[in-house]
């Protein structure tokens, strides 16, 4: 089952959300156009296309670092460019060099700055450090965003669960269990349990949003589980009998 939930590879064509290798990627119906669609990202005309293209082509093949020079050249040809600036804060977060992911984060967005998903990416980019504290308060920001707003209070939930709030994350789980009907409600409640070792209730909860929720919606949610490390505890657990 699990291996449905693994996280969907980045590609700047087809994607509004601005992260690779899964991270930071925007729940389904994310209303922000892809690079090369709309206003304040690449124009179809960029000459800095090609080279992003032959980016994407070479971490396809595993080769960071020549992604990274193509990306740095496409970002001298066009320091307008949003995609490069993206894909290339995407690639510095695989390597784990923060300081380089969040400069070019905090450019794409100095160049959108009404683009939220830009904003989420600067905020996930501390999620991912585990600085949760710090993480916080930019998701809760977004909470009341038409297309992000329910993966937003998942954050803030996920949020205040790593982070040692757990009374705080609970009375965050009794609203979505109130509310019910989002991908949250099924998510934030498979979080819970396997930060709890509830590992069946967690396999229960996980099943569920597969039968209700498309494949790459639910790969958006899952993916902070990945990177918290519950997901591979799970995985690691015997299914039960």
């Amino acid at each position: 089952m699990f291996d449905r939930l693994r996280p969907l590879f980045f590609a700047l064509a087809t994607s509004g959300f601005c992260a690779v290798l899964g991270h930071a990627q925007a729940p389904a119906g994310t209303a922000t156009p892809a690079p090369g669609s709309g206003p304040g990202l690449t124009s179809p005309i960029d000459p800095a296309q090609e080279l992003i293209k032959s980016a994407m082509t070479k971490m396809n093949a595993n080769d960071l670092d020549g992604a990274l020079n193509d990306l740095t050249q496409a970002i001298n040809t066009n320091p307008g460019s949003t995609g490069a600036y993206v894909l290339r804060a995407s690639i510095y977060c695989q390597k784990k060099q923060w300081t380089q992911a969040e400069n070019d984060f905090n450019a794409a967005a100095k160049i959108a700055p009404t683009n939220m998903v830009l904003k989420f990416n600067q905020i996930e980019v501390k999620f991912m450090q585990k600085q949760y504290d710090l993480a916080r308060p930019g998701f809760l920001a977004l909470v009341n965003d038409p297309d992000m707003g329910d993966f937003a209070s998942y954050k803030v939930f996920l949020c205040d669960l790593m982070g040692g709030h757990e009374a705080q994350a609970r009375r965050e789980l009794d609203v979505f269990n109130a509310t019910m009907g989002n991908p949250s409600y099924y998510f934030a409640n498979a979080a819970w349990d396997l930060a709890h070792k509830n590992d069946d209730d967690a396999r229960s909860w996980l099943g569920s949003a597969l039968r209700i929720y498309p494949q790459r919606k639910n790969a958006y949610y899952a993916q902070s589980l990945k990177d918290l490390g519950l997901l591979q505890q799970l995985d690691a657990a015997p299914a039960p009998q």
